[in-house]
């Protein structure tokens, strides 16, 4: 990933603790917050006025960020507000070349050309002390972990460590000879400090000691920025020289090797490991910030785009290469099926969440539906907004459909109306708008084109035909639940329905009469569809889980689980092998359905076949007898990719993969251990 929108050089860059946001600072003097989830901007840039920004820093709860500027003042921004309200501390009288906070939060050192260090209330601002000592100018400044001690280079070739209680130094400076040092960091544990600098060699210092146990070569150019990865096994180093060297540091004996990041068009001014040590930020002079693989020193694959809130709707072509999903985010946007990719930037016009999405049949159009009572077309192939928002709603509206010759849309509002609109014209089909008794949730056309159905909030469906606008029926009473959702099944003559209860209903167009109630959901059912064959009904529902049913007998096939929040709507491929289902938990998850189907009956043989059966129970996947199979970190849940879903569309997803002999069982832990694992463990030990 790379994150552009600095107009110079970027001169520092750091991962908040959750890893969740990245700052940078910048020569053109502002700062940018970004998300890491994807890439984007989560405000305006932050900008003090106080020229080129030297330093960022992170409070230990990210509610705030520090910088050091070239005029000399320390500006402390709070993210809370979404804009970053500025407070200024004046005090140093030259440029502060590095800034950071105390693990606690509460203090806020800064180093400055002025040859001093000062100490700040973060909460107030307010001056603690001014540190005096240093000769020369001085670079950087770091806490130990238990921020008793702050740790001070200088370029007059000494480190200093100060008593951060009694602000006095602790002992004599470190000489540091000829390499000056422009960067420190102490170890996760705070029984060492790194330190690189002018000559190109980073030097590692034993705190207790107070000695040099390890000297670090390969870069050619200053180093200009090192920092511990969290569980102190690895350093990275940033460099003049063009290079990021990601070193893996042996305890005993006092030993290193580097993995080199090549490739970068020029000189590398700071790098931060996020959080749980998987990923490397690095900041360069042409403005841009970059993230690398930690384990394999190749840019990371690019975090995937995904919606910045609940997914309401999805819709699959007809052809099944493309997934077009509306969010509460306000926006469209549209995947290619087959990479999980997006297949264009976000469709961004609705100034309200969007609440229902479709695609026409000749795919040429995509139609989204708002509750800021428009309704939007776009040009499939090119994302362009075609022509001007369908007005004509006076309250949101909650479900739109294009007709199966494409000539029509229909769409249900809030307002009690559902309207029928000319593709073509953009304006509304001849006749007044349908009425009904109450909101209207869900709108469908049947597969022929013949009819129109309606979903009331009063527990009614109403059927009109599309031709003349005439009811079909009386309105269908389905056991007074308030409709979300309507569909027929492909050879209409069948209706699936439901909502705000735990059952779903499927109706008889003929008679009216409800054929089977499906119940199994334990929360309420927000969508459901019939399979291209009319065989199957997927549902999707407020309980997290998608379901598989029979749709003549009403038979549970599968249940499908995955998702962390509501499931709001779900839908088949076209080939009815494939079910798609969008959530809450802002992820589009696709599933096979031959293996949903699939039962496993006896011993597992294989973890292959043991994953196909996996459920997640208290953080394990668990086979179909309840056997631990693997213990995934609750961090990693919501991007579980396990069968019988194929492929994720969200931020993040984790696929779990066993490689040739990697997989070892019996029937107790200890015995699935290899012997160099256990030899490795008593080395450790």
């Amino acid at each position: 990933m790379t994150l552009t929108g600095h107009e110079a050089g970027v001169t520092s860059v750091e991962y908040s603790l959750d890893g969740c946001l990245i700052s940078s600072g910048s020569r053109d003097g502002t700062v940018r917050i970004w998300d890491t989830r994807n890439g984007e901007e989560i405000m305006p840039p932050l900008h003090s006025g106080d020229g080129a920004v030297r330093s960022v820093a992170f409070a230990a709860a990210g509610q705030c960020l520090a910088t050091g500027t070239e005029e000399g003042r320390v500006c402390i921004w709070s993210l809370l507000t979404g804009q970053g309200s500025l407070q200024r501390l004046s005090g140093h009288s030259g440029p502060v070349w590095s800034v950071t906070f105390s693990p606690n939060g509460k203090l806020l050192a800064s180093a400055s050309k002025d040859k001093t260090v000062r100490l700040w209330q973060a909460a107030t601002g307010h001056q603690i002390a001014v540190l005096k000592g240093h000769t020369k100018a001085v670079n950087a400044v770091a806490f130990a972990p238990n921020g008793a001690i702050l740790a001070s280079s200088s370029a007059d070739e000494t480190i200093r460590l100060w008593d951060v209680v009694t602000c006095i130094p602790l002992t004599q400076p470190l000489e540091t000879g000829s390499d000056v040092s422009l960067s420190i960091c102490f170890s996760p544990d705070g029984t060492s400090l790194a330190a690189g600098g002018w000559g190109g060699s980073i030097q590692l210092w034993d705190i207790q000691t107070r000695r040099v146990f390890l000297t670090l070569h390969g870069h050619s150019d200053w180093i200009r920025c090192v920092k511990y990865s969290t569980d102190g096994v690895s350093l990275v180093s940033a460099s003049d020289d063009c290079t990021i060297r990601l070193w893996t540091i042996s305890q005993s004996p006092h030993e290193a090797s580097s993995i080199v990041f090549k490739g970068h068009a020029g000189p590398i001014r700071s790098a931060s490991f996020s959080s749980d040590g998987l990923y490397i930020a690095a900041a360069f002079k042409d403005g841009n910030v970059r993230i690398w693989d930690a384990s394999s020193g190749q840019p990371a694959v690019q975090s995937l785009t995904a919606h910045l809130d609940s997914i309401r709707s999805i819709a699959v072509s007809t052809c099944g290469n493309l997934i077009v999903s509306g969010s509460d985010d306000r926006s469209v946007r549209v995947w290619d099926t087959r990479m999980a990719e997006p297949q264009m930037k976000p469709l961004l016009g609705h100034t309200r969440p969007v609440y229902s999405v479709t695609i026409s049949a000749d795919k040429r159009l995509i139609a989204s539906a708002s509750c800021d009572c428009t309704i939007r077309l776009w040009d499939a192939r090119t994302g362009d907004a075609v022509g001007d928002p369908l007005m004509g709603h006076s309250q949101g509206i909650n479900s739109v459909a294009f007709s199966p010759n494409s000539q029509l849309i229909v769409s249900g509002s809030e307002d009690q109306t559902v309207r029928v609109w000319n593709a073509a014209t953009r304006q509304p089909a001849e006749g007044a708008p349908l009425r009904c008794d109450g909101y209207v949730r869900a709108v469908a056309f049947s597969p022929d084109g013949q009819l129109i159905a309606a979903g009331e909030s009063t527990g009614h469906i109403r059927l009109w035909r599309s031709d003349t606008g005439q009811p079909l029926c009386e309105p269908l009473p389905v056991k007074n639940q308030a409709i979300r959702f309507i569909n027929f099944s492909p050879d209409v003559t069948r209706i699936v329905t439901g909502g705000e209860h735990c059952m779903l209903s499927i109706l008889s167009i003929n008679t009216g009469k409800e054929l089977l109630s499906l119940d199994g959901h334990k929360e309420w059912v927000s969508s459901a569809v019939f399979s291209p064959d009319g065989q199957l009904i997927c549902s999707g529902s407020m309980d997290c889980t998608v379901r598989l049913w029979d749709s003549f007998t009403g038979a549970l096939i599968a249940t499908l689980h995955g998702h962390t929040d509501w499931v709001r709507s779900v839908g088949f491929m076209p080939d009815g092998l494939s079910v798609v289902s969008c959530s809450d938990d802002r992820t589009i998850r696709v599933w096979d359905v031959n293996v949903a189907r699939s039962k496993f009956i006896g011993s597992i043989r294989n973890l292959d076949t043991a994953l196909i059966t996996a459920t997640l129970h208290n953080e394990w996947l668990v086979g179909p007898s309840g056997e631990l199979l693997v213990w995934v970190p609750s961090d990693y849940h919501t991007y579980l990719q396990l069968p019988p879903c194929t492929m994720i569309f969200g931020r993040r997803r984790i696929a779990v993969t066993i490689e040739s002999g990697g997989w070892h069982r019996g029937r107790s832990w200890v015995s699935c251990w290899r012997d160099d694992i256990l030899e490795t463990v008593a080395r450790t030990t």
